[in-house]
């Protein structure tokens, strides 16, 4: 998959997108594309500077990255990047905290 032509600061692998994030950008309601642009040259969104330094340090030696966007009061956008298994997931906050939860 390709977004725009950015300049990504780690490999993304296979890009996936949850339903309802489809349907968000379906309807207009999300630039998906624009968010994953950011995720993908390390502008992590809004995350707390200890997560901040999470991601620069998954950076050097490999682990997980994490942005997270919020775009309304009841939309918040998370982008996980698994950089071993090259992969890289689009999902609602509440969809990652119910993969996190079980």
């Amino acid at each position: 998959m390709t977004t725009s032509l950015v300049q990504t600061r780690f490999d993304y692998g296979r890009v996936m997108f949850t339903e309802p994030i489809i349907e968000l950008a379906r309807a207009q309601c999300l630039d998906v594309l624009g968010c994953l642009d950011r995720h993908l040259t390390g502008d992590w969104g809004d995350l707390s500077n200890p997560q901040r330094q999470m991601n620069d340090a998954a950076l050097m030696c490999g682990g997980v990255l994490v942005s997270r966007f919020v775009i309304s009061d009841s939309v918040t956008l998370v982008i996980l990047t698994h950089q071993q298994g090259r992969l890289t997931k689009l999902m609602l906050l509440n969809e990652f905290l119910d993969d996190y939860v079980d």
